[in-house]
């Protein structure tokens, strides 16, 4: 994990020890089970490796409020099962992105898609059952230090963030822009706008949409949610909340640089797909430099918000940092 250096601060010696902590829960929490044929799909594209970012950012936003910790308990105790269910979540949208019905992709990771080893209806099954998963280790593997009433609050937003307000919505969105699902409405309205856009004249406006519920939901319920179950404060809540908002963004539009600039043995998937496909990019409005220009904006934005936080430094280095990663990696 290289990104722009933050403060000196070594992101892979803070990330290396947390990734083999949520590894390690994973594998507790997926342990194989009847029907064992099931689990081993579902535990072939979690288990798969992968940069945990989603994971990270919800232990470095509860590590951010360390001073608030329940007694007897660490942040990262307090927020691995939340994070853990953020990969749940995570990789049961990789599995159905890749089915034929979506992009028909057959890689993901250096390695052939679920769908490609496990048949395609094993693979729907294996991302529904992760779905489902993923809210019950949250619930039931939070720890009881940990407030209920917080709890619940996260398992609400976490429900939001993924559904039709969050990522599906997103998907869909994108998948009538795209041309891949035929829309009932217009698509401004599919989009949640209340100015009229046409398919064939897509806006920055419509596209941003896109990418806060598609990506950018989930990126920024990791940052609130780590920070929530540690009962942070309304300010340093709003604070985080924007931070996601800003950092989802950033990593979709990096992404679609990616596609358009990766390959395959960088990425672990095919790429040039979006562009192949004609699908609504930051890239494919404002072309590669114009994306440039905005990821160093969205970067100042990041790191403005979390210092106006009121947390030291210190508390938001890790979170900086990843933001820094975010934007600034190669695959």
């Amino acid at each position: 994990m290289v990104a722009t250096p933050v403060l000196n601060f070594d992101l892979d010696a803070y990330a290396t020890p947390r990734r083999q902590l949520i590894e390690q829960s994973l594998e507790q929490y997926t342990a194989l089970c009847e029907p064992e044929s099931l689990w081993q799909s579902m535990r072939y594209s979690l288990l798969s490796g992968g940069k945990r970012f989603r994971a990270l950012l919800c232990l470095a936003s509860a590590e951010a409020m360390e001073h608030l910790q329940p007694a007897g308990l660490t942040a990262v105790q307090a927020a691995m099962p939340c994070a853990c269910a953020l990969e749940m979540i995570h990789a049961m949208s990789l599995i159905h992105d890749d089915l034929p019905c979506m992009d028909n992709d057959d890689f993901r990771r250096g390695k052939p898609t679920n769908h490609k080893v496990f048949g395609e209806a094993m693979a729907l099954l294996a991302g529904d059952a992760l779905l489902v998963l993923a809210t019950e280790v949250l619930l039931r593997k939070t720890p009881l230090q940990v407030d209920r009433q917080c709890l619940i609050e996260v398992a609400a937003e976490l429900a939001r963030a993924t559904g039709p307000d969050g990522m599906v919505g997103g998907q869909v969105s994108d998948s009538i822009a795209t041309g891949l699902v035929v829309p009932t409405k217009s698509l401004s309205e599919q989009a949640g706008l209340r100015t009229p856009v046409q398919a064939d004249a897509p806006t920055a406006q419509l596209l941003e949409s896109i990418h806060k519920r598609k990506t950018g939901a989930l990126l920024r319920f990791a940052t609130w949610s780590g920070a929530r179950l540690m009962q942070a404060n309304e300010d340093i809540l709003s604070a985080f909340t924007s931070f996601g908002e800003v950092l989802g963004l950033a990593f979709q539009i990096a992404d679609d640089l990616l596609d358009l600039t990766g390959d395959l043995q960088s990425l672990g998937k095919t790429p040039g797909k979006d562009q192949a496909a004609g699908k609504l990019t930051w890239v494919s409005i404002y072309g590669e430099e114009g994306s440039r220009r905005e990821l160093a904006l969205l970067e100042s934005q990041g790191k403005s918000l979390l210092a106006s936080c009121g947390l030291p430094d210190a508390s938001t280095t890790a979170l900086r940092a990843l933001l820094s990663y975010a934007i600034h990696r190669r695959n």
